[in-house]
């Protein structure tokens, strides 16, 4: 530990760095990897200085730090520990997994550790029934209480990322545990009303004590009731049809939530595009004494009304300002279907499949700009490298500069001079670049996306994953999307099968989720956890008031959207 301490610590001084021995083995070999001893007990700050490293600097380094910490004789538990991160952050998650697996079959001290890696990597690759069982065998053996809150609440968090589908077999293959039977069982209740949960809740809580339930459910089932709910909308003029949609799915969700007549809220539409000013509109609003006001719609309304300061009364604005005017006002939240929301996903799912050096393409312009604005610093955050950079300015230099990004330019370029030169076909293609694993194509439109595509696979890109928001799927069936076969984009669930979709899906979706939002908000202002599984995707309010949205993976198979599959 000392002598790694030494060169992290010499690594950093504005002296010249560590000269690496580059003739020191890279790899793991079998020779070096001793078999783990139980009660060995795991040097973790070692492990966390090395993934650092392996993360924020270089694998390389960390490798070479590793292999020294080899002849120092470290034991050979930590050894494995680092050897997994290592591999993680390579990218190589099955032998990540599998040297994990050795660490805990033969030092059973290593399991909490073991527990809690399985956790963060199912997590990350979207295997959310793996991630909670991790959870739940941690819960069991813990003996901290402070910890058994926190893994209560991470239990119920990737529960209720599951599909109703799956919670439904896993209840029917569910063993003879009642605790995490009564977990399942929860979760079906939750997602169907309060009163079914309240049900739930009576039967089974002297059941779940291990982990315990997230406090905010409780605050769910004892918060005040709603009784009026006034809606701002543009009705008329050119954002009528965006308007009416939002106000289609909020009176559904709001007859869904409340099938009673006698307990159903009251909800009064004011229309925006009626009043000289946003601002008059919400005064309008305000006079109809609400529990809850939604609304109004657009990005520059929002931004006036939040200019005012503290709103009067609890709102769920259903758009989003820029970032750096965003505060912590309690009584408000911002519900938007801002994309920012799904580049991080998409950069998130990526790096949880295994990719760790990308390439981003985007399209000039506002939206572009956000999404690399968001994209970018997450997946450096996450240890991942941006190996090449493309803004596309013009759709008609997408090729050539695709040529020259991917690597494949130059070199069909002198393919063509050979030809031309002695008047001869050639049957050869440029060889592209392979310093990357995945692409992340930010096409703002449907067409763009069938565009930049096929370009991709002509500049010898076929193979790698390439990654989208929404942004490439309008919800119309269209032969023409066989194009993006095997591209993996975040949707929101309303635009997936075996649902109806539409141009104006996803705003009735945000419409059917502001009442939900609604139904939860005294829960959702005290705690930054999932909530909600909606119809635009897993929500939670985060402390800046915006409500985060995660999307459901998916992918085209020819003309039609399906679900997208766990790697």
């Amino acid at each position: 530990m000392r002598a790694i301490s030494v060169l992290l610590f010499i690594t950093s001084c504005t002296t010249p760095p560590v000269e690496i021995n580059t003739t020191v083995p890279i790899a793991v070999t079998p020779s070096t990897v001793p078999t783990p001893l139980e009660g060995e007990q795991l040097d973790l700050e070692t492990i966390e200085q090395l993934s650092r490293v392996a993360r924020d600097e270089s694998l390389l380094l960390a490798r070479h730090y590793r292999n020294h910490a080899v002849v120092t004789g470290m034991d050979a538990s930590t050894l494995i520990a680092i050897d997994s991160r290592l591999a993680w952050y390579a990218g190589d998650t099955q032998e990540a997994a599998q040297l994990l697996d050795t660490l805990g079959a033969d030092n059973s001290t290593a399991l909490a550790f073991v527990r809690e890696e399985q956790e963060y990597r199912a997590a990350a690759s979207g295997d959310w029934l793996i991630a909670a069982k991790a959870v739940y065998q941690q819960a069991l053996t813990t003996t901290v209480l402070r910890d058994e809150q926190a893994l209560g609440d991470k239990l119920f968090n990737y529960l209720l990322r599951l599909p109703d589908a799956t919670i439904d077999r896993q209840i029917d293959l569910a063993g003879d545990d009642p605790a995490w039977n009564a977990w399942l069982e929860m979760q079906v209740a939750y997602r169907l009303d309060q009163t079914r949960f309240t049900q739930w809740l009576n039967r089974n809580a002297r059941l779940i004590s291990r982990p315990p339930l997230p406090r905010h459910l409780l605050e769910w089932t004892q918060g005040p009731e709603l009784n009026r709910v006034t809606i701002i909308l543009p009705l008329d003029g050119n954002l009528a049809a965006a308007g009416e949609a939002v106000l289609a799915g909020a009176v559904e969700q709001l007859y869904s939530l409340y099938p009673n007549p006698a307990k159903r809220p009251k909800l009064n539409a004011v229309n925006s595009a009626q009043y000289p000013s946003v601002r008059d509109a919400y005064q309008r609003a305000v006079q109809d004494e609400p529990d809850l006001i939604l609304g109004p719609l657009t990005k520059a309304e929002v931004a006036a009304l939040m200019e005012l300061g503290p709103l009067p009364i609890p709102t769920i604005l259903l758009n989003q300002p820029e970032a750096d005017t965003v505060d912590r006002q309690r009584n408000r939240m911002n519900f938007s279907l801002a994309p920012e929301d799904e580049a991080l996903q998409i950069a998130d799912i990526a790096f949880g499949r295994g990719c760790r050096n990308a390439i981003v393409i985007a399209a000039a312009g506002d939206r572009g700009g956000r999404l690399l604005k968001a994209l970018e610093p997450r997946w450096t955050q996450l240890g991942g490298k941006i190996r090449g950079r493309l803004v596309v300015e013009q759709a008609s230099e997408a090729n050539e500069a695709m040529g020259a990004l991917l690597g494949s330019g130059s070199s069909d370029a002198r393919i063509r001079s050979v030809e031309t030169a002695f008047d001869l076909p050639i049957d050869a293609r440029g060889r592209g670049r392979s310093d990357f694993g995945c692409i992340f194509m930010l096409a703002p439109d449907p067409p763009t996306a069938r565009a930049w595509r096929p370009l991709l696979v002509f500049h010898m890109s076929g193979e790698s994953p390439v990654y989208a928001t929404s942004s490439i799927n309008d919800g119309v069936r269209n032969s023409r999307n066989s194009d993006l076969n095997g591209v993996l984009f975040v949707e929101v669930p309303a635009m997936l099968p075996p649902r109806i979709s539409d141009r104006l899906s996803r705003l009735r979706a945000l419409g059917q989720d502001a009442l939900s939002l609604a139904q939860h908000w005294n829960q959702a202002t005290i705690t930054d956890d999932w909530i909600i599984r909606g119809h635009t995707g897993t929500l939670r309010r985060k402390q800046n008031g915006l409500i985060e949205r995660a999307s459901e993976l998916a992918t085209f198979d020819d003309a039609e959207v399906r679900y997208g599959a766990l790697p």
